[in-house]
Order: C-alpha cells, then structure tokens, then sequence
C-alpha cells in the first residue's frame, strides 16, 4: 500500500523514555479494569511514563503486566531505543546480523518491518516482549479470564462484550508471537504492535463480531472496578469504530477512558488485520489525538508494512 510522506509525530509534551515493561494485553482482565492506567492516572503519568496499554482495557494494571526482564535492546537512561529490527527470541532487538534475520521466524520478521516503519514516523524509542513475558502474559490473562467478579458494567449487558474484546494476537493459543512497544520524545503515549501465527482463525473472527456488538450496543458506559487492594475506581468509557479503511485494516476500534468525577482522558485506537497464516495488531494509545487521522494514517502503514512482510 502506497503511503504519505514519512512525518514527525505530533508535537506534544516530552514523554519519559519507554520503560522495559511491556503493557499486557486487551486481555488484561475486565476483573481488573479495563481502563485502569494506574487507576486514575492519564497518559503517561503511571509507572514508568507508560500508560495504560489499548489492548489491556480489562486489567486493573494494564500500564505494565508482561515484563521483558533484561531485554538486550531496552530504551536507556537517555531514552535512545534501539534500532528496528527483525526481533529475536522476543527480545529487543538492535542491529541484526544477516544470519540472524534469516533464521528469524516470520512473526518476528512483520514485527520487524512494522518497527522500521514506526520509527520512519519518528518512533525510534523501541522495546520488544521475550517470548518468556508473552507466555507470561498468557497465563495471567487465563487467570484473570475466570474471574470478573471485581468489576460492574453500567448498562450490566454491556459487561459480556466488554470482556470480549479482552483479547490480542499474542493471546492465541499455541501461537508464535512477537510484541514491541514505541515512542518517542515528543509523544506523550505508546504504540504496540503483535502478530501471531493465525492458530484458529474462528478467535479472530469471534473478536471482530465481539468489536462490532461492542460499538453497535454499548458505545457509552460506566466500569466500576475493585482492585486486589480493595481500591474502587470508577470510569466512563466510550467505544467507536475507528476511521481507517486501509486494505489492510480488518477491525478497528477506537475507545476512551476518563475517570468519574474528572480528569486525564486517555484514548486508544487498536487496529487488526489478517493474512492467511498470521494475525497483525497495531495500537496507539495516548491524548485525544491518536484517533485521529494523523495516528490512522501511520496505524494503517505500520499494520501494511507488518502485514508485507508475511
């Protein structure tokens, strides 16, 4: 697909440089809740600059759930990422070496050709998921998945597709899967992308109807969510179909999340494609403006480029 010019993101506050924890996935638990950055905390003011990841819309935590440990590539003290790269292993990945590309597994190359187009736009600070944090993840959404017992839904119908939409690539069972989290210096947010090996291609379809009664049925509602510390916090949430018609683009959901009684609104916008053998997530997540048409721009070549290199 043929794109803009490459751009500078959009001017905005200096954000703290990536930490080298990885947000969990739109699989972090409704029980924990869906919005939760830190509870109240806008974009990025919790832990580390990250904020609430777009595919964590569920978990009581979801600034920070799958932690890549000692990714060789992590962002520095500086806050220089490494450079885009074919990822290995899941880890961070800086300049590979020939060999390494091509013993690469696929799901590792997209993600690579999606960071090299991330970072064309400017996001150059890059951290990858270990495939021991992925799995990781895997097992703390199967945990959260059975129990959903600490969070209420205002309109309570709205709480079955709410948790539906729990869900990301690296969440397919029995899948090879890659992550990586970006930014910049001038972006006040994060972006992520994932492919997984398309393991049921029956998920993603289930997914794309649950995005679909999300928006169509419940595009306002209230989240009542009691953490592991007996803390309540209260959101209003809004869910929306995102304005990208890429080729690539096979579900898009754009939704935001501002605290009861005030505060720091932060919004996502998550899109999913898919080839024949592989599923693409790309998600930006951070002020108003990534649902517009600047961030869908750049969300559509990412998941292309990504998709391209399957």
């Amino acid at each position: 697909m043929t794109g803009p010019t490459p751009r500078r993101t959009p001017a905005r506050p200096p954000a703290r440089p990536l930490t080298r924890r990885l947000a969990g996935p739109l699989a972090v638990g409704l029980s924990g809740a869906l919005l939760l950055a830190s509870c109240s905390a806008g974009p990025g003011e919790d832990d580390g600059g990250v904020p609430a990841n777009p595919h964590g819309i569920t978990s009581a935590d979801p600034s920070g759930t799958a932690d890549p440990g000692a990714a060789s590539g992590a962002p520095d003290a500086s806050g220089e990422g490494p450079t885009p790269g074919p990822a290995s292993g899941g880890s961070a990945s800086g300049e590979a070496t020939a060999g390494e590309a091509a013993d690469a597994r696929a799901d590792q190359r997209a993600v690579g050709a999606a960071a090299g187009r991330a970072a064309s736009f400017g996001f150059t600070n890059q951290v990858s998921a270990t495939d021991a944090a992925i799995e990781d993840t895997r097992q703390q959404a199967r945990l959260r998945q059975t129990n959903t017992s600490g969070t209420t839904v205002d309109p309570a119908g709205c709480k079955a597709p709410l948790t539906a939409v729990d869900w990301s690539p690296i969440l397919m069972a029995g899948a090879d899967a890659s992550r990586i989290d970006f930014g910049s210096e001038s972006f006040a947010g994060t972006g992520t992308v994932e492919v997984a090996s398309l393991e049921d291609a029956a998920v993603v379809r289930a997914h794309r109807d649950h995005v679909e009664r999300l928006v169509a049925d419940c595009p306002e509602l209230t989240m009542t969510v009691t953490d592991q510390d007996l803390q309540v916090s209260t959101f209003e949430f809004t869910a929306r179909a995102s304005a990208a018609a890429g080729e690539a683009v096979d579900s898009g959901l754009v939704w935001t999340r501002t605290p009861a009684g005030g505060g720091a609104q932060t919004t996502a916008q998550v899109l999913i494609g898919q080839t024949a053998e592989y599923v693409v997530m790309v998600s930006f997540i951070g002020g108003e403006d990534v649902a517009g048409q600047e961030f869908t721009t750049m969300a559509e070549e990412i998941l292309a480029a990504a998709e391209d290199a399957l």
